[in-house]
């Protein structure tokens, strides 16, 4: 108990000392201290009011939305909001724009005429901001645009400026777009009508002269072969029966032949040949013969021409019936072998439908592809028209000034007020400081505990301070100096806060 009363003891003299010690340094230092509490503020204060006041002028521009429902005019822009004024940023904050305001206006007068650094400290006094609807959104629905100037009415001249290019470069790129959109797409489908104007060309071509072989006449042909052949097989029935007639007609010549030669032979065993019924009987034996021989090879045409009339109405009979006979199968010959011609057309035309198929099918889905990308085109081209027209109208998507730009009545800056106390108390920093550091030069004793550690010999005895009448009076004069001059300096200080606060 107690070991822990002598180190409590201990703790609490070492505290004591330490507490001493620097009261003491800033006893001794007090000038140090004060003079740079009250100087530096003093002349921070003075370099504040010699700054020029800064006036900041703010605008309010709002995103109106297209005014005609998307539902029937898609605007043509699709990029968001942030994009687009980003955009508009680097437009309406180029360098000859903003050399153009500073040339009406006069700004930077005072500085040095070198455009470049005059654009970027013009940069530097633009802020534009969006102001966000909700926390956590990316995209938002209004800007503000906002100027310093040293003057209020300069400020607001400027910001005025700002936002009028901000609206008008807004409608331009817009209607820029939408016009530059309407162009491009109106030349491709121009480019696109006449791709497709060609392959309707090719298509018809195809048709005209693959007449009869195209897929879609494939049955009609199927049923023309049809009928072509049950024609044929009639033909070739009634050629057979014709032909079976004209050996029925050649056997009976044949047999009539038999009999007037038979007989001629008889005649010739009892007659000479110029008995008149032996020449005759040659006479009917040629007829017959001719007639004959005609028949067989196919040529009967003219046999009743050139035999005349006979008095043997059985002759006669037979003769008309090879005639007609040999006419008929002629008839039935021509079109047996145009019905055959016609079949194997209509064979070749079934045989040619794959094929023809397969190349109308190319030709088609060409077709069509291009009939498909001629209608795209000619939607938005028409969409991109009337988005146009909704742009010129100005009835699109634009911005509107919904607070002007104001006059501001306070300067926001410099902040004089937090100059003065920054300077004040960077003063008594550097008071203490100085102080502490003159304190570590000075090689005095200002205790009895220093100088006990300073020596190792033990102190013996100690000499009071004894002053006389005069040095009282000249302590105590020096005392009330310093008072004063302290409360003088004190005064003053606090003066010019008051008179920055006053004036902030």
């Amino acid at each position: 108990m107690a070991e822990t009363t002598t180190v409590s003891t201990e703790r609490e003299s070492t505290l004591g000392e330490k507490i001493e010690r620097v009261s003491g340094i800033v006893s001794r230092g007090r000038w140090w201290i004060l003079g740079s509490a009250c100087f530096i503020p003093i002349a921070v204060i003075a370099v504040a009011l010699k700054l020029p006041d800064r006036y900041v002028s703010q605008a309010t521009l709002l995103v109106v939305q297209q005014q005609v429902s998307q539902r029937y005019v898609e605007p043509d822009s699709s990029s968001t909001i942030p994009a687009a004024v980003q955009a508009m940023k680097l437009e309406v904050l180029s360098r000859d724009r903003l050399l153009g305001i500073i040339h009406d206006l006069g700004l930077y007068a005072r500085e040095r005429p070198m455009p470049d650094l005059l654009v970027d400290k013009m940069r530097q006094d633009i802020d534009i901001q969006p102001l966000e609807t909700s926390p956590g959104r990316v995209d938002f629905n209004a800007i503000t645009i906002s100027f310093t100037a040293e003057s209020a009415q300069l400020a607001q001249q400027v910001t005025s400026r700002l936002t009028s290019l901000f609206i008008e470069q807004n409608l331009r790129t817009r209607g820029e777009q939408a016009a530059n959109t309407t162009k491009f797409l109106s030349d491709q489908l121009d480019a696109a009508k006449r791709r497709l104007a060609e392959q309707e060309q090719r298509l018809q071509a195809f048709k005209t002269n693959n007449l009869g072989e195209l897929p879609e006449q494939q049955q009609a042909n199927l049923a023309a072969l049809a009928g072509v052949r049950e024609h044929l097989e009639v033909v070739n029935s009634n050629l057979l029966q014709a032909q079976q007639q004209q050996s029925s007609l050649e056997m009976s010549l044949s047999d009539r032949l038999a009999r007037l030669q038979s007989e001629r032979t008889l005649l010739l065993a009892q007659y000479t040949e110029r008995y008149p019924e032996v020449v005759k009987k040659d006479g009917e034996i040629a007829k017959v013969q001719g007639v004959l021989t005609r028949l067989k090879t196919s040529t009967p045409s003219s046999a009743r021409g050139d035999t005349g009339s006979t008095d043997d109405i059985a002759l006669d009979t037979i003769l008309r019936q090879a005639e007609a006979n040999t006419a008929q199968i002629a008839t039935l010959s021509r079109q047996q072998e145009q019905l055959r011609s016609e079949s194997e057309q209509y064979e070749k035309r079934l045989n040619l439908a794959p094929l023809r198929e397969q190349q109308l099918g190319e030709i088609s889905r060409d077709y069509d592809l291009y009939k498909q990308e001629y209608t795209d085109l000619l939607n938005k081209t028409l969409q991109s028209q009337m988005s146009a027209r909704v742009e010129e109208n100005q009835e699109g998507q634009q911005f509107r000034l919904v607070d002007s730009p104001n006059l501001p009545a306070k300067p926001v800056g410099p902040k004089r007020l937090s100059i003065a106390l920054g300077g004040l108390g960077g003063g008594i920093l550097l008071g203490l400081a100085l102080a502490f550091l003159m304190d570590m030069r000075d090689s005095s004793f200002h205790s009895e505990e220093l100088l006990r550690n300073s020596f190792s010999l033990p102190l013996l005895m100690g000499v009071p301070l004894v002053r006389t009448s005069s040095e009282r009076r000249a302590r105590a004069w020096r005392i009330g100096f310093e008072w004063l001059a302290g409360c003088v300096m004190t005064l003053a200080m606090f003066v010019a806060e008051f008179y920055v606060f006053k004036n902030r």
